[in-house]
């Protein structure tokens, strides 16, 4: 990673314990970023989200004024948001299978259980910017492709006209 390379990341954080918010700006300061804000809810967090742009959001998902997860929710989808491409990092100590469909199909970029290490928040920032999903806006879901493959979008086409092309054919073998 550059020297410098994120002193220009704006980076919000949401979470309402002092303990997590300096931990995670520890590990951004010591990853090079400077530019770090704190909302202690969702409700500040989308309040500092209408009046100015970020670059990332770390947010935990239960909070006592609101939740992370609402707060994804307006990020991908409200029409006053500033920018729903804007990449994601969800803390909780929620393990169950449901809660981690729950908040990839809000749009989440990563999830991380707590408790996590210092070294594991800085492996997801970088994987962010090193490796960026490709973002999907469709009628059902906005957010980044939650398919661990990024392939090319002609990939999936032709894959599924080859989909097609073999149970057609073995349709009109078998009837």
């Amino acid at each position: 990673m550059a020297v410098g390379q994120f002193e220009r990341v704006t980076v919000l954080i949401v979470d309402d314990e002092r303990l997590i918010q300096n931990l995670v700006r520890n590990v951004l300061t010591a990853l090079g970023f400077w530019k770090i804000t704190i909302a202690n809810s969702a409700k500040k967090a989308i309040e500092l989200i209408k009046a100015q742009d970020f670059d990332i959001i770390i947010t935990d998902w239960r909070m006592k004024d609101g939740d992370g997860i609402d707060l994804i929710r307006y990020v991908r989808l409200d029409p006053e948001s500033r920018n729903i491409r804007i990449p994601i990092i969800l803390l909780t100590g929620n393990t169950q299978e449901k809660y981690i469909t729950t908040a990839r199909d809000a749009g989440v970029n990563e999830y991380m259980i707590k408790p996590f290490s210092a070294e594991q928040i800085a492996q997801r920032i970088r994987s962010i910017f090193e490796h960026p999903k490709r973002f999907i806006k469709c009628a059902t879901y906005c957010g980044p492709d939650r398919r661990f493959h990024n392939k090319p979008p002609g990939t999936y086409v032709e894959k599924r006209k080859e989909d097609f092309e073999k149970r057609k054919s073995a349709a009109t073998t078998s009837g």
